[in-house]
């Protein structure tokens, strides 16, 4: 057990700060924002993520996990016809969205509260960011993790580049849009090239019965897909609708410090999904349970804690990172890194119902805890501003989580203690 749990710390503390990379530029990032742009425009940026995640499901149809429940069962030549069926995929909805982004532009704009003439480079970025985060998975699962890391600092480090350089020549908004673009497809180049030469990528390869498969898959697992990316993206249109891209440019400040926190969360995930899904095909033993029980227990263990430590940092840091017009950010700020300890509860257990491939479970949790958190936040916007959206969505997760965790306990044994015939 010992020689488990420091590996798996290992590899966490290697994801964390490969995923690092990319949570730290938004703060590097907020050093200028803040003080170069109004809150109703970072209002507008704040929103343009949102979109840009809450459309990635729908662009890939979650495939990418998809490639982690079935990374482990296939051959290269599998391997190969999976990649490929995944590229034509995202591109036939990308080309499907692109064209309503083009046709419906103004419609659109009033509904999301966000530029018409820009909605396209909504299409555009989420497209690249599929495709990205494929790669960062394919390299995961594959134990490639110099690649993984090179992609993360391909992409943080010349859109950061290319954001600093059009901001301060006045482009605002628009130019932050256009440099996080610029960083995402240098990256998806370079994880392409590598990715086409290990597998050896041939146009010529039958991928229609793999690409039946996954669309089967996708629009089954299209709720749970939803589950992190539609809750942020309520919260973000229910503050511009109710209160205000002003208001929602605040809320974006706070989240970046939730976001730092889920970045731990993450790297915890990225170490123990592998090891999950090695072990799938093992037979079921006491020993396998006992592992299960210690690492996920400790980490639900840890988090609030990490949580307290994470708010202390941002309480010392906020006043000097944050502009002063973005001051009212602050009292925020707990109420997102709570959030953010409620959502770790939920991923952790969607993690697990990953692992054992229940579809189904998945997509029910996620879509409960999108429906309530709808309700929640609306009402709560109305009656208690942005900390009331805040509130409503650690009640979500944390709702979600509870449900889960009820069916994980009850439907897996988990947590049982070994019978007798067992000892």
């Amino acid at each position: 057990m010992y020689k488990l749990l420091k590996r798996l710390a290992g590899i966490s503390v290697f994801y964390s700060f490969a995923n690092s990379i990319e949570a730290l530029s938004p703060f590097f990032l907020a050093l200028i924002l803040t003080r170069f742009l109004l809150p109703e425009e970072y209002g507008i940026w704040v929103l343009f993520l949102s979109l840009v995640a809450f459309l990635r499901p729908v662009v890939n149809l979650t495939i990418q996990d998809a490639l982690k429940m079935h990374f482990y069962d296939m051959d290269r030549v599998r391997q190969a016809t999976f990649v490929l069926s995944a590229f034509y995929i995202s591109g036939a909805t990308a080309l499907v969205l692109g064209l309503a982004a083009v046709v419906f532009a103004e419609p659109l704009s009033l509904a999301v509260k966000f530029p018409a003439p820009w909605i396209i480079a909504v299409v555009v970025a989420t497209y690249l960011y599929v495709n990205l985060y494929f790669f960062l998975t394919f390299n995961q699962f594959a134990e490639k993790r110099g690649r993984f890391i090179v992609l993360q600092l391909l992409q943080s480090f010349f859109g950061f580049a290319a954001i600093v350089v059009l901001v301060f020549a006045g482009w605002n908004w628009q130019g932050v849009v256009i440099g996080k673009i610029a960083g995402l497809a240098i990256a998806c180049v370079a994880g392409f090239v590598w990715l086409s030469r290990d597998l050896e990528l041939k146009l010529s390869l039958d991928c229609r019965k793999e690409i039946k498969d996954l669309v089967k898959f996708g629009l089954l697992y299209l709720p749970a897909g939803f589950g992190l990316v539609a809750v942020p993206l309520t919260d973000r249109l229910i503050i511009a609708h109710v209160l205000g891209l002003a208001e929602n440019g605040l809320y974006g400040v706070a989240a970046l410090f939730g976001a730092a926190l889920f970045v731990a969360i993450n790297g915890f995930l990225h170490a123990w999904m592998p090891w999950l899904f090695q072990h799938l095909r093992e037979p079921r033993s006491d020993a396998f349970r006992r592992d299960i029980s210690v690492v996920s227990l400790g980490f639900l263990a840890l988090l609030p804690i990490a949580g307290v430590a994470f708010y202390m940092v941002a309480a010392i840091t906020a006043p000097f990172l944050i502009g002063a017009s973005f001051e009212k950010s602050f009292p925020l700020i707990p109420w997102a890194i709570a959030g953010t300890v409620a959502m770790g509860y939920f991923y952790h257990n969607q993690a697990f119902l990953h692992f054992k491939k229940a579809v189904l479970p998945m997509s029910i949790s996620s879509l409960n805890c999108i429906v309530l958190n709808l309700y929640l936040s609306y009402y709560g916007a109305i009656h208690y501003g942005t900390t009331g959206v805040l509130a409503a969505t650690i009640v979500a997760f944390l709702t979600s989580a509870v449900i889960s965790g009820l069916f994980i306990t009850y439907h897996y044994n988990i947590f049982a203690l070994p019978r007798r015939s067992e000892a």
